[in-house]
């Protein structure tokens, strides 16, 4: 199903004049040196020593696609002006590529600062609400063709997006991208001339062209002087993941319910389950550059402590064994960190890196991280992990109303049974009366190799068969579900 996206008004061909704002060389030297992670009051002191000199008359606009496309914008925003949630507005189209503005109206903007509840374990604070409610909109509004330029440091500050849905099925999803991420760069040049401009002229806002008094106000929330600045530096695109969400919710439930109590029995809120949505939004074949792999993404090193693995047999691909091992780091990480929002963030960041923010800040408070560590490796994937998660956690709590598309999906049944003696596959197959489908779907964690082969699975491994299956002398006592091995 599309994210719903209003129709564009009638378009005035005719552009406003424009002419480039001059940039002192030593200001471009300046703000291409500062790193993204220096505190922003050290961008402002730095940028102000060499502050280029602004004009009293009226501002200059760097671009002329940029004030027209507000124009255009401006022309449409009265007919959701009362709307309480931000939409999407269509303001022109690159070739196959659609342009477009997230409106939000006044109502929204202030409801989306707002703390919210999402249940009684996991309730957002105001300080992260726009933060929460950006993720919780790319994982239920925008999908897969469609990215959203944003500012990294602030992500909630939109201020385009992508929307490349018509582009022909002959193309891969490669080609689709590159031409995506071309119109992309081409419009994110605009944008660091004019969060340059503003930058410059800061002390003058009254005087900001329209497009910059939109740009501003979305910004008005953030107190920070240098913020123009610090968008200048930090623009980055995000692709949306509904599609990808949509997808996992054909595949989760029929592990959730085993899943739920592997992490009650490690005294887990059930909300945490949900994790698998944010690392792989539930894709059973998922993997990573870095060797993680399964639902939860476990790495090797950590599935090996808790987990089997050997030729043919990787238990992080079974999402119920995995979360065995997820639920046992997560207790560990609150253990050690003493709160949830830092036991989930550690997931991502590790535990010692978490302990080493707190130490840095002083604080145990997530917020507190988010807007004050600096450290080297607290990036934009763990500065928004959490917030990421809460956005995962209220788009699967409304699941029904945003994805009426996706169907319901029946929890497997099974019967769980460690081998007593190494087994053949064949050897499964005929005294379990089942067939290699269905130990495939059961069994995520044995290669498909493994199944073709004549290898043999190792006394004490767990599997699962079909539920009826004929007792056998090849089955111990069917260990409990979730219990340790």
């Amino acid at each position: 199903m599309k994210s719903p996206i209003l129709s564009n008004a009638s378009r005035n061909n005719a552009y406003f004049g424009f002419a480039l704002l001059a940039l002192a060389t030593s200001l471009l030297v300046a703000v291409v040196r500062v790193a993204p992670s220096v505190d922003s009051s050290l961008l402002f002191a730095r940028s102000k020593l060499h502050r280029a000199k602004v004009s009293t008359g009226p501002l200059i606009a760097p671009s002329a696609q940029v004030e027209q496309d507000t124009t255009d914008y401006l022309g449409q925003t009265h007919t959701v002006d009362h709307a309480d949630e931000c939409l999407p507005i269509h303001i022109r189209d690159e070739g196959k590529i659609s342009v477009l503005y997230l409106h939000c109206s006044e109502n929204a903007y202030v409801h989306d600062g707002e703390a919210v509840e999402i249940s009684e374990a996991f309730k957002v604070p105001a300080s992260i609400a726009r933060r929460y409610n950006f993720w919780r909109r790319i994982y239920s509004l925008w999908g897969k063709e469609q990215y959203v330029m944003h500012v990294a440091e602030y992500p909630e500050v939109v201020l385009e997006a992508f929307d490349g849905s018509r582009l022909g099925s002959d193309l891969g999803p490669v080609a689709r991208e590159k031409q995506i991420k071309k119109v992309a760069k081409s419009e994110r040049e605009l944008y660091r001339k004019l969060l340059l401009a503003m930058h410059n002229s800061r002390a003058h806002e009254e005087r900001f062209t329209p497009a910059m008094k939109r740009v501003a106000a979305s910004m008005a929330h953030i107190k920070d002087p240098g913020k123009y600045l610090v968008a200048y530096q930090t623009l980055r695109l995000q692709r949306g993941q509904r599609d990808f969400i949509a997808g996992g919710l054909l595949t989760a439930p029929k592990y959730l319910p085993a899943i739920e109590k592997e992490f009650a029995a490690q005294d887990i809120p059930v909300e945490v389950t949900r994790l698998a949505f944010v690392e792989s939004s539930f894709n059973l074949k998922a993997q990573s550059k870095v060797g993680a792999s399964g639902v939860y993404q476990i790495m090797p090193a950590t599935g090996k402590q808790y987990l089997k693995m050997f030729d043919g047999i990787d238990e992080r691909n079974d999402p119920i064994k995995a979360s065995r091992a997820a639920a046992k780091l997560l207790r560990l990480n609150y253990s050690l960190t003493g709160s949830w929002p830092l036991a989930i963030t550690a997931y991502n960041h590790g535990v010692g890196g978490i302990r080493r923010a707190t130490q840095a800040v002083h604080s145990r408070d997530i917020v507190d991280l988010i807007n004050r560590y600096r450290g080297n490796q607290f990036g934009f994937a763990s500065k928004n992990f959490y917030a990421s998660f809460l956005g995962v956690l209220a788009t699967l709590k409304d699941s029904n109303r945003i994805f009426p598309e996706v169907p319901t999906v029946q929890a497997l049944v099974f019967t769980p049974v460690r081998l007593t003696k190494s087994t053949s596959m064949r050897e499964v197959l005929r005294t379990y009366a089942t067939s290699t489908t269905q130990i495939a779907e059961l069994n995520p964690d044995i290669a498909s190799s493994m199944l073709r082969s004549v290898r043999m699975l190792p006394a004490g491994y767990v599997i699962k068969v079909p539920p009826r299956a004929p007792a056998a002398a090849l089955a111990s006592e069917s260990p409990r579900q979730g219990a340790k091995k």
